[in-house]
Protein backbone atom coordinates (compact mmCIF):
# COMPACT_ATOMS: atom_id res chain seq x y z
CA UNK A 1 0.00 0.00 0.00
CA UNK A 2 1.26 3.30 -0.90
CA UNK A 3 1.38 6.16 1.95
CA UNK A 4 -1.34 8.42 1.89
CA UNK A 5 1.66 11.42 2.88
CA UNK A 6 5.19 11.67 1.87
CA UNK A 7 7.84 13.18 4.11
CA UNK A 8 7.57 16.47 1.84
CA UNK A 9 3.84 16.50 3.08
CA UNK A 10 5.22 16.63 6.32
CA UNK A 11 7.56 18.91 6.29
CA UNK A 12 5.64 21.20 4.57
CA UNK A 13 3.28 21.01 7.44
CA UNK A 14 5.85 20.43 10.63
CA UNK A 15 9.34 21.72 9.45
CA UNK A 16 12.22 19.44 8.63
CA UNK A 17 12.80 16.38 10.80
CA UNK A 18 15.89 14.81 11.83
CA UNK A 19 14.98 11.49 11.43
CA UNK A 20 13.41 11.07 8.03
CA UNK A 21 13.53 7.18 7.83
CA UNK A 22 10.88 6.91 10.68
CA UNK A 23 8.43 9.60 9.34
CA UNK A 24 8.25 7.45 6.32
CA UNK A 25 7.52 4.36 8.26
CA UNK A 26 4.96 6.03 10.31
CA UNK A 27 3.59 7.64 7.27
CA UNK A 28 3.22 4.24 6.06
CA UNK A 29 1.95 3.09 9.45
CA UNK A 30 -0.80 6.14 9.78
CA UNK A 31 -1.86 5.15 5.96
CA UNK A 32 -2.34 1.49 7.23
CA UNK A 33 -4.29 2.58 10.58
CA UNK A 34 -7.03 4.85 8.59
CA UNK A 35 -7.02 2.10 6.00
CA UNK A 36 -8.37 -0.31 8.56
CA UNK A 37 -10.72 2.07 10.26
CA UNK A 38 -14.41 0.50 9.27
CA UNK A 39 -16.59 2.11 6.61
CA UNK A 40 -12.94 3.37 5.15
CA UNK A 41 -13.32 3.59 1.25
CA UNK A 42 -10.12 4.89 -0.87
CA UNK A 43 -12.14 6.37 -3.88
CA UNK A 44 -9.45 6.79 -6.79
CA UNK A 45 -9.17 10.35 -8.26
CA UNK A 46 -11.00 12.09 -5.58
CA UNK A 47 -8.82 14.78 -5.04
CA UNK A 48 -10.45 16.10 -1.23
CA UNK A 49 -10.12 12.57 -0.61
CA UNK A 50 -6.47 12.31 -1.28
CA UNK A 51 -5.69 16.09 0.33
CA UNK A 52 -7.61 15.09 3.74
CA UNK A 53 -5.62 11.69 4.14
CA UNK A 54 -2.38 13.63 3.21
CA UNK A 55 -3.14 15.80 5.96
CA UNK A 56 -4.85 13.24 8.54
CA UNK A 57 -1.81 10.96 7.71
CA UNK A 58 0.36 14.16 8.82
CA UNK A 59 -1.29 15.29 12.00
CA UNK A 60 -1.21 11.20 13.15
CA UNK A 61 2.46 10.93 12.54
CA UNK A 62 2.91 13.83 14.56
CA UNK A 63 0.76 13.40 17.67
CA UNK A 64 2.74 10.12 17.73
CA UNK A 65 6.34 11.45 17.76
CA UNK A 66 5.28 14.63 20.11
CA UNK A 67 4.09 11.89 22.22
CA UNK A 68 7.91 10.74 22.93
CA UNK A 69 8.91 14.30 23.73
CA UNK A 70 6.16 14.58 26.33
CA UNK A 71 4.09 16.99 24.87
CA UNK A 72 0.52 17.37 24.84
CA UNK A 73 -0.56 17.78 28.76
CA UNK A 74 -3.88 16.81 29.34
CA UNK A 75 -3.79 18.05 33.13
CA UNK A 76 -1.43 20.20 35.05
CA UNK A 77 -1.52 21.07 38.33
CA UNK A 78 0.77 23.45 40.52
CA UNK A 79 1.62 23.99 44.01
CA UNK A 80 2.95 26.91 46.56
CA UNK A 81 5.02 26.29 49.76
CA UNK A 82 3.94 22.47 49.52
CA UNK A 83 6.21 22.29 46.70
CA UNK A 84 3.61 19.87 44.95
CA UNK A 85 3.46 19.79 41.02
CA UNK A 86 2.14 16.99 38.94
CA UNK A 87 1.08 16.29 34.94
CA UNK A 88 -0.70 14.16 33.07
CA UNK A 89 0.38 13.68 29.33
CA UNK A 90 -2.58 13.49 26.68
CA UNK A 91 -1.26 10.36 24.78
CA UNK A 92 2.10 9.02 26.97
CA UNK A 93 2.50 5.82 25.02
CA UNK A 94 1.93 7.82 21.55
CA UNK A 95 -0.77 5.82 19.76
CA UNK A 96 -2.75 6.18 16.98
CA UNK A 97 -5.81 7.99 17.07
CA UNK A 98 -8.71 9.72 15.07
CA UNK A 99 -10.14 13.04 16.12
CA UNK A 100 -13.57 13.92 15.88
CA UNK A 101 -12.97 16.58 12.81
CA UNK A 102 -10.52 14.26 11.06
CA UNK A 103 -13.05 11.41 11.30
CA UNK A 104 -15.65 13.63 9.95
CA UNK A 105 -12.54 15.03 6.92
CA UNK A 106 -12.78 10.89 6.01
CA UNK A 107 -16.35 10.31 6.24
CA UNK A 108 -15.61 7.88 9.12
CA UNK A 109 -18.53 7.06 11.37
CA UNK A 110 -21.66 8.54 9.95
CA UNK A 111 -24.87 7.47 11.29
CA UNK A 112 -26.43 3.66 10.01
CA UNK A 113 -29.30 2.07 9.73
CA UNK A 114 -29.79 -1.54 9.47
CA UNK A 115 -31.54 -4.97 10.84
CA UNK A 116 -30.59 -7.67 12.39
CA UNK A 117 -32.19 -10.97 12.60
CA UNK A 118 -31.44 -12.64 16.15
CA UNK A 119 -33.14 -16.35 14.30
CA UNK A 120 -30.79 -16.35 11.45
CA UNK A 121 -33.80 -17.23 9.45
CA UNK A 122 -34.40 -14.27 7.05
CA UNK A 123 -37.48 -13.85 5.44
CA UNK A 124 -40.44 -16.38 5.59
Amino acid sequence: MTPFATLDDYEARYGVVSDPSRVETLLADASAFVASQPGFALRDGDELQAGALAAVACALVNRKMLAGAYAGFSNVSQGADGYTASAAVYNPSGDFYLTRQERRMLGLGGGRVGQTDPYGGGAR
